[in-house]
């Protein structure tokens, strides 16, 4: 016998009514990545970054960042020197609740992250129904196909990447059931029975051995 799951748990409301169906209204396009702000180990960097890149290259987006800390005033400084600084919202420290409806006006979810364990962040974001482009560390692999991960720090990559989705509403479509879809397995009651089947049968099997004493 084995079983696993996740600390990392979502109640119902944290679930959007269903996958995604209409992206980039007006032909622009709104990310979305969240994390702390005290280092740069959420890549918020190779986001603006890679936006940056986007921009030059045509593409009308623009960038929310939820999360605060200590390097937000470089993060800041980074994206004026690479002239997205008027594209880009720093929106602080964001309550859940108030955080849902950002991930609800988003387009497409994004976190390179350099290092990582089973991000939050992202399983919440894929119960909105975004599409998510993460890194190929820590628990990302768990959650995202291949297809849609990225090197850690490749800056080039993303851009790449982000192209690629960006520029296909069918793409992004199927991006959005498969991510709704997987966040389902962190839901609050697919865990609890998890965790119910592991104390009943470790009860069942320490009944069995005590018996034989």
């Amino acid at each position: 016998f084995s079983t696993s799951y996740s600390s990392v748990e979502l109640p119902t409301t944290g679930f959007a009514d269903g996958p995604r169906l209409d992206f980039g209204r007006a032909h622009t396009f709104t990310l979305v990545t969240v994390g702390a702000m005290e280092d740069i180990r959420k890549a918020q960097d190779v986001v603006i970054a890679a936006v940056a890149t986007c921009v030059r290259r045509g593409l009308d987006i623009q960038l929310l960042l939820a999360g605060d800390g200590g390097y937000r005033s470089f993060f800041m400084s980074l994206a004026r020197g690479l002239g997205v600084l008027p594209r880009t919202t720093f929106l602080g420290h964001v309550p859940l609740h108030d955080l849902r409806a950002y991930l609800d006006q988003a387009d497409v979810f994004v976190l390179p992250s350099r290092g990582e364990g089973l991000p939050r962040a992202m399983i919440e974001a894929m119960a909105r129904g975004l599409p998510a482009i993460g890194s190929r560390v820590g628990g990302f692999p768990e959650l995202l196909p291949s297809e849609d991960l990225v090197p850690p720090g490749d800056v080039d990559t993303l851009v790449r990447k982000l192209q690629e989705v960006l520029s296909s509403p069918e793409r992004m479509v199927r991006m959005s059931a498969r991510n709704f879809k997987k966040a389902h397995e962190y839901a609050e009651d697919v865990l609890h029975a998890r965790r119910f089947e592991f104390y009943t049968y470790l009860k069942e099997r320490t009944d069995a051995w005590l018996r034989t004493r």
